[in-house]
């Protein structure tokens, strides 16, 4: 007989096993680099949403300013003006972008002398809530 015959069967990895193996390790890889790379868009979507948002901002305060300025020094075109007791409430808006706008409230007494009453940011959309609401009553009929 021949000598092959008697051989035990080695109990090592086929190549089968090492392949699939290694094409299992593959595509975990491929998965976490596809997860990375959508982690990564998705962060460079926020930072430039919010870099947009804070510029937006700052021309809209920048604007703001120069019409402060420009009050102080006796131009109130644009300005809404309200005479009080003691002096003068001068209001004025300033967009920021489509939703959102800075409003800004001065004082300003018989003296000359202003106050900055409001310099905030106001929503320029009007909330319209829902008419219908689907709520459960309690019943379970």
């Amino acid at each position: 007989m021949n000598r092959r015959s008697f051989q035990k069967p080695s109990m090592g990895l086929n190549v089968g096993t090492s392949s699939i193996m290694m094409l299992f390790v593959v595509l975990c890889l491929t998965v976490l680099a596809v997860l990375s790379l959508l982690s990564a868009n998705s962060q460079m979507t926020m930072t430039l949403r919010a870099a947009n948002s804070v510029s937006a901002y700052y021309a809209a305060d920048t604007k703001a300013a120069e019409i402060y300025d420009a009050v102080v020094s006796g131009d109130i075109t644009g300005v809404t003006v309200k005479e009080t007791d003691v002096g003068f409430i001068y209001s004025y808006t300033v967009p920021i972008d489509e939703h959102q706008t800075l409003a800004v409230e001065l004082f300003g007494d018989i003296l000359g002398q202003f106050v900055v009453n409001k310099w905030k940011i106001v929503e320029a959309d009007d909330w319209v809530p829902e008419d219908v609401h689907d709520l459960w009553d309690g019943s379970f009929s």
